[in-house]
């Protein structure tokens, strides 16, 4: 059994050959081994044409942005490639341009900003520190195209956590902001997606993108924010790593071009709308604790 704070960390992070060495670590130690991966998530090999993209069907409408941007003035010409391995935002490293950001040198920027490990500036800071309400961290909603600019704040139900005396940053641990409304069962907008349905409506409801204020979108309580039992967690995790997280920042897939009438590509509704063919439960939770029902005898067939 792994031990885990975010569900998964070992099942679709961490590679095989590290998995035994992860659990027997202490959770002070295991960014030396995590932080790698996270930064290049053994994943995302299998969601990158270049890679191993074919080898797994079920994948593929997850695919990770490998010239996001392109062509869009004021930004690298052949735009951002988030492919493992690739530069990723780095090329912008010290560039005036992050000023005020959290990637600025003076903010977190060693830290997000790495050579070689492009999902350093997404993925590692989700599981392993938070993500400061700093841009870019912010919806693309209001950003005008530039997804540097300031934004409808959104992820600031996470908090970075500050380097320990042994120099260590963040760990693996489920993060819950008490902050932050629940949305009730039995609301319309209610999703087992998690943060990624509050993303969807931040981004494209008349409700909330009209503009940049703070508002509490619904399902902004919902997982990596803590985790409901309804939240499909392997399904986040697949969209978070073909990269829907860089997507809701202003990082659009690679069929977005700067002509594009809308970022709302095939490409991003594909990676939105991707099943992994188990999308209720069995059962129904309990009203009262512990919520979940008592686990079925697993040689019974239930009708």
């Amino acid at each position: 059994m792994s031990r885990l704070g975010m569900p998964l960390t070992n099942e679709a992070i961490n590679p095989i050959g590290d998995k035994d060495a992860w659990n027997r670590t202490t959770p002070y130690a295991e960014a030396a081994i995590t932080d790698d991966y996270l930064s290049n998530p053994e994943l995302g090999l299998y969601m990158d044409d270049r890679q191993f993209g074919g080898a797994v069907p079920a994948l593929a409408a997850l695919r990770i942005q490998t010239k996001s941007l392109a062509g869009t003035p004021g930004l690298p010409a052949n735009g951002f490639d988030f492919g493992n391995t690739k530069s990723g935002l780095f090329p912008l490293k010290g560039n005036p341009a992050l000023n005020g950001t959290a990637l600025a040198d003076n903010a977190f920027g060693n830290y997000l900003l790495v050579a070689g490990k492009p999902r350093s500036v997404d993925i590692k800071p989700i599981f392993h520190t938070g993500v400061p309400n700093l841009p870019p961290y912010q919806l693309a909603t209001g950003k005008g195209g530039n997804p540097l600019a300031p934004g409808k704040p959104f992820v600031n139900n996470f908090l970075p956590l500050a380097a320990n005396t042994n120099g260590n940053v963040g760990g693996d641990m489920l993060r819950l902001n008490m902050a932050v409304p629940a949305t009730p069962r039995n609301s319309p907008d209610f999703s087992n997606q998690g943060l990624l349905a509050a993303a969807v409506l931040g981004l494209t409801d008349a409700r909330y993108n009209g503009s940049t204020a703070i508002q509490n979108i619904p399902n902004m309580d919902g997982f990596p924010n803590g985790r409901r039992l309804e939240d499909e967690v392997v399904k986040i995790e697949l969209q978070a790593v073909s990269g829907a997280a860089l997507a809701a920042i202003g990082l659009w897939y690679d069929d977005y071009a700067p002509t594009s009438p809308s970022p709302v590509t095939p490409q991003l509704k594909g990676v939105l709308n991707f099943a992994t063919g188990v999308e209720k439960n069995d059962t129904t939770f309990r009203a009262t604790f512990p919520y979940v029902q008592t686990p079925w005898q697993g040689y019974r067939i239930r009708r």
